[in-house]
């Protein structure tokens, strides 16, 4: 007997992902989401063989709905396009609870073909070998994953907290500087780390 359409493999993804959000991914569990689709959990299981399965899903449904900036522009820059790759891939992770620990956890590392190829040919023209613009988008994207984690999950939400006696000049010069770089905030750190990133990955020949 067919499940009812509410039950189809999006409307699962999409119940998951509202879970996600509102649990955060170590609340997320089949039972849950087939809560929040008025389902018995045995359902579930029509479309996805495990919670594994589901979880590569909806990583893959956050990254295919706001992670919109995978192709090179014609004429565009390598270090252009790279960056604005990584604000994108940031964005789409930070758009969800944990989004940056699941799309760390979730899916295969193979990327779409197409995309990668298009991706890997901008930094080839730019003068990277094939391998090294390959190791340079890895580079970029860890680093962008790292960043969105530690964003989602620090304590004190992000602050940098320096508990300290201390009243003398080089005391008070450094906590003043703490202050200006938290005061800056987490998209300023990000950039930061970003642009010092791709100074380092510019290719051997011009």
């Amino acid at each position: 007997m067919p499940y009812p359409p509410r039950t189809g493999r999006a409307e699962i993804v999409a119940a998951a992902i509202v879970v996600l959000d509102d649990r955060g991914l170590d609340g997320v569990s089949l039972r849950a989401i087939a809560t929040q689709l008025g389902i018995r959990q045995p359902a579930l299981y029509h479309h996805f063989a495990s919670k594994a399965d589901l979880l590569d899903a909806v990583a893959d449904e956050i990254l295919s709905t706001w992670h919109t900036d995978r192709l090179p522009h014609d004429g565009e820059q390598w270090d252009t396009f790279v960056t604005r790759n990584a604000r994108s891939m940031r964005r789409a992770m930070l758009s969800i609870r944990d989004g940056a620990r699941l799309i760390a956890s979730s899916g295969s590392r193979s990327p779409h073909l197409d995309t990668a190829i298009a991706q890997v040919s901008l930094l080839e023209d730019a003068g990277f070998t094939a391998a090294e613009a390959i190791l340079a988008l890895i580079a970029v994207a860890r680093y962008t994953i790292g960043s969105a984690i530690e964003q989602q999950t620090a304590r004190d939400g992000g602050d940098i907290v320096i508990t300290t006696s201390r009243t003398d000049d080089e005391a008070n010069h450094f906590l003043e500087s703490i202050r200006y770089v938290v005061a800056l905030g987490s998209d300023h750190e990000f950039e930061t780390g970003l642009a010092a990133l791709i100074r380092g990955l510019r290719p051997v020949k011009p």
